[in-house]
């Protein structure tokens, strides 16, 4: 039988049916971890172990990192959705039951993917990019990644759907994508289940058109939002903003306004891309010999030009580059070669890829210039 432990006291957006999972391919990852486009990182598993004289830290609100987790490389899964609602409630979890250091619980970011693949809960859920902790509310249940393991495996499509298959398949493609395939029937009986709470979410902002791509929509004061709400309930930040042409997902648990801002360096390369985007989308333009596919070319690079300007006009309304200030970020797209290697498939040698740093800090004019949405998840009776 399941092991019952009980709480202590108390992100490709082609279709619909696909809208939640994030259109980050392995090319974007691969540039994302080459540029480094954050203010800094801490390395440390146990955050508590990050000296109080680091540069990022010192003199900041440093309550929250305790708790946190760091989670393995996503890659091209497009999961970040999950990886950043597994983070949040494994957050939850570790808090209410005051587990740091080593006793800290690892959650399945698999299974959450796995509630998603099989549509949980979707009856309560308006809009996925602020309700989707409801899908954990139906059985308010959760399994550690030692028992799901987030892995890499052999899949192919079938109708649409991602099917398990082995390498000898001339269809197969193999990699984290194979997480969204529900295997949770082979978890082992004698695995530990992980009761939780019911939870909520507080909506800081919403993009009114519900738009993930949006840039330059969010609140001039959505640092202060962000802030107020860290301190309202000690607890993360759930965000969704444009990463450069594709959306993203991550959470936010602390914040340092004496930290050097380095100049912006997420901010900065944003512009710098939307105008590489729209060299590149003007040369094919006029390489293309097709009315047809010219016109989707120069939509693409009015798109980017779009984007660029608006980034550009929120940053100046904002007052530029704040020289000092930023947010503690836990994300999955930057595997850190500091940080312990993680072993995604037991089977094979070679796929293996090192752990996001628990903690990547990122300029305040990140949130204000490419943010879209806000929630704060909390338990029932922490309203």
């Amino acid at each position: 039988m399941f092991k019952l432990i009980s709480l202590l006291t108390a992100c490709l957006v082609a279709t619909t049916a696909m809208a939640e999972i994030s259109d980050l391919n392995q090319n974007q990852i691969e540039r994302i971890q080459q540029e480094k486009d954050y203010v800094g990182v801490i390395n440390p598993m146990s955050l508590e172990l990050a000296s109080s004289n680091d540069d990022i830290t010192s003199g900041g609100f440093n309550d929250l990192m305790k708790y946190v987790v760091a989670t393995p490389d996503q890659e091209d899964a497009g999961s970040c959705l999950y990886m950043s609602h597994t983070g949040v409630v494994e957050w939850w979890y570790n808090r209410l039951n005051n587990l740091t250091g080593s006793r800290k619980v690892d959650f399945a970011e698999r299974y959450y993917m796995s509630l998603k693949t099989e549509k949980t809960n979707q009856e309560e859920i308006d809009n996925w990019r602020t309700d989707n902790i409801r899908r954990i509310n139906k059985s308010s249940i959760f399994f550690s990644n030692k028992d799901y393991r987030f892995t890499k495996g052999y899949y192919k499509r079938v109708d649409g759907k991602r099917v398990v298959t082995d390498k000898e398949d001339e269809d197969a493609s193999y990699g984290t994508s194979y997480n969204w395939i529900n295997l949770t029937d082979e978890i082992s009986k004698d695995a530990n289940v992980f009761k939780l709470p019911k939870f909520k979410r507080e909506v800081l902002f919403a993009d009114a058109e519900r738009d993930q791509w949006a840039v330059g929509k969010a609140p001039k004061n959505i640092v202060e939002r962000i802030k107020n709400a860290l301190h309202k309930r000690n607890a993360p930040v759930l965000v969704i903003y444009n990463h450069k042409g594709f959306w993203h997902a991550n959470y936010i648990f602390g914040y340092n306004d004496n930290a050097d801002t380095k100049g912006c360096p997420f901010t900065t390369s944003f512009i710098t891309r939307m105008q590489e985007k729209y060299d590149y989308w003007i040369k094919k333009s006029q390489t293309t010999e097709s009315d047809k596919w010219r016109q989707k070319y120069l939509g693409y690079a009015d798109k980017a030009k779009r984007r660029e300007a608006a980034v550009k006009n929120r940053l100046e309304e904002v007052g530029g580059c704040a020289k000092k200030g930023v947010f503690y970020v836990r994300d999955s797209i930057y595997g850190t070669d500091t940080m312990p290697e993680y072993d995604y498939d037991f089977s094979q040698k070679g796929e293996e890829g090192h752990l996001n740093a628990p903690l990547i800090a990122r300029e305040f004019a990140w949130v204000q210039t490419t943010l879209n949405h806000a929630i704060q998840i909390y338990p029932e009776g922490m309203e």
